[in-house]
């Protein structure tokens, strides 16, 4: 991966994180691709897969007590949704915002909507 990642596997990767894999454009999977050419993007991005525990964090996620929003898309095949119910169960005070029709990556598939339950979560003035 450090020296070859083919366009293909990129667009594969990105039809997988999204909801309606008809979303993904052939612009889109050029911009993930180019993205992995940037000098210290495809190490960087082997060392986040290395940073992946082994551990269930449930009591450090319970010690969260700040204002929470967790924004989840329904058709999330790489982290499944039943973990964003587990994040609202385990964070006292949370809100949680499904959206049961996109998938890992809901602020690109409906960047409007996201907006609007974080514009609904955050304080008014």
């Amino acid at each position: 991966m450090a020296n070859i990642l083919p366009r293909r596997l990129v667009e594969s990767s990105t039809r997988s994180v999204y909801g309606d894999p008809g979303k993904v454009t052939p612009e889109l999977v050029d911009r993930y691709y180019e993205l992995t050419l940037r000098e210290g993007n495809r190490e960087a991005l082997r060392e986040r897969f290395k940073q992946v525990p082994a551990v269930d964090n449930a009591k450090r996620i319970a010690s969260i007590q700040t204002p929470t929003l967790i924004i989840w898309g329904g058709r999330d095949g790489l982290i499944p949704p039943l973990n964003a119910r587990r994040f609202k169960d385990d964070i006292a005070g949370s809100e949680l915002v499904m959206f049961d029709d996109l998938g890992h990556v809901p602020q690109e598939e409906a960047p409007s909507r996201v907006a609007a339950a974080i514009r609904a979560f955050l304080p008014q003035p």
